[in-house]
């Protein structure tokens, strides 16, 4: 072979090796596609030769962007033999938060027929992550704004603060109440030790006792002939049995009481006022306590308020309550009316998750009067969410007589434990066991 002939032959691979180079580069293919278009408001990041998606299957490709009348024209180049529906979407999607764009197809009716090539179909706008997100920090700027500002009664923090304060006077002044009472106290459980050691000393001698009546031996044995003398000796043991069951019931009564202060402040924007519920809750049990306290505690008369209150002021709730799970449902009287309440914790056994609550309650329900000249004659519901922040401290929200006026309230909420008073508690329930004797469940 001559020179020129490898010459010519080495030219030639060389150009069909960048031929073929350019066609593989240059994105060129052989197979028949059409042209459809898809105009949009705004096409996001969305690039020419972006991949097009019919279902998630690559179907072709956008061959140009273009602006036309304000709208951007996106050109898309089909594969011949794939059929797209009138009826079909035409969004802009992404492989991720910030991925790569493609254009993806939601395929349509085939009753709606087949777009034909060069249609032009509406595309959905797709939604700026940038815009949600600004809106968002904006939303969040907003609110943390209203929570700090100072309204008509200070800003919410400091009136939780002076709501602390004032609880926590409260509860030094009933301890005060109990150092005073502790000595007499004292004094009583001692003098409950004593008797308790009689008691079992007493028990002691009645088993000796029942042992020597078992034999016929000696003149107790004797006794035992006269069936008289055997009732009698019969129901004084069981009289002193019974006194002992008493005792030891109404010593766990004195350590199974648990007290907790509830504390509630709402405040209501929309007439710039706030009002105040508090109260004890009393658990004689597991399971089980009961509710006394004030309710809507406020000055009648505001001279900061706006609008209209139709709330009455200083009411009294009583309540016997049921906790069970994630249940807490509370019968008897809210608000100075017969209701109900009740609290759901959905997740009640997660660490974290059993801090989230929802209330409902509902009570007087055969309202029928006229406040402000305003009637009023269907019962008030109430529905609210709590978190607890803190085990004393819990914030939320809540809309109150959703049926009549819906008032939205910014919700907190104190509840703390007092030993002392569950103390004082059970030696109350101590003397009335003593006075009645044994307790029955």
């Amino acid at each position: 072979m001559s020179i020129e002939t490898k010459v010519g032959a080495f030219v030639t691979a060389g150009l069909l090796l960048i031929g073929t180079a350019i066609f593989l580069l240059g994105d060129y293919t052989l197979e028949k596609r059409y042209t459809i278009y898809a105009l949009f408001q705004d096409v996001g990041s969305l690039s020419k030769n972006a991949p097009v998606k019919l279902s998630g299957v690559e179907i072709g490709q956008v061959r140009d962007i273009e602006l036309v009348d304000s709208h951007a024209r996106v050109i898309l180049s089909i594969r011949k033999g794939v059929d797209i529906y009138k009826d079909a979407e035409f969004e802009i999607g992404s492989t991720g938060i910030i991925g790569s764009k493609y254009l993806q197809i939601s395929q349509g009716h085939p009753q709606a027929g087949v777009i034909s090539p060069e249609s032009t179909a509406s595309g959905v706008n797709p939604v700026s992550i940038e815009k949600a997100l600004t809106k968002a920090l904006a939303s969040l700027q907003s609110i943390l704004t209203e929570v700090n500002s100072e309204g008509p009664r200070g800003s919410l923090t400091s009136n939780l603060k002076d709501t602390v304060a004032n609880v926590r006077e409260l509860t030094a002044n009933l301890n005060d109440l109990v150092e005073e009472t502790k000595p007499g106290l004292t004094a009583a459980m001692d003098r409950a030790d004593s008797i308790t050691q009689k008691l079992d000393s007493l028990l002691a001698k009645s088993n000796l006792m029942m042992a020597g009546l078992a034999t016929d031996k000696g003149a107790v044995g004797a006794l035992l002939h006269d069936e008289k003398m055997k009732a009698d000796v019969k129901e004084t043991v069981a009289s002193v049995r019974e006194a002992a069951s008493t005792a030891k019931d109404v010593f766990g009564r004195i350590t199974q009481f648990r007290v907790y202060w509830n504390y509630d402040w709402r405040y209501e924007s929309a007439i710039r006022s706030s009002r105040a519920d508090i109260g004890l809750k009393i658990y004689p049990r597991e399971g089980r306590y009961y509710y006394l306290g004030g309710s809507n505690l406020g000055n009648i008369s505001d001279a900061n308020r706006k609008g209209t209150d139709y709330v009455q002021k200083n009411r009294v709730d009583a309540l016997l309550g049921f906790e069970k799970g994630p249940f807490d449902l509370g019968v008897g009287v809210i608000r100075s009316g017969g209701g109900v309440r009740l609290t759901y914790t959905p997740l009640w056994q997660h660490p974290i998750g059993k801090r989230l609550s929802v209330m409902a309650q509902g009570y007087d329900f055969g309202r029928n009067r006229i406040v402000e000249g305003r009637k009023f004659d269907k019962p008030e519901f109430d529905f609210g969410v709590l978190a607890r922040v803190t085990k004393w401290l819990g914030l939320g929200a809540r809309v109150e007589d959703v049926q009549q006026t819906k008032r939205g309230q910014v919700w907190a909420n104190v509840q703390f434990e007092d030993t002392d008073i569950a103390y004082l508690f059970g030696m109350v329930s101590f003397g009335a066991a003593g006075s009645k004797g044994r307790s029955k469940k």
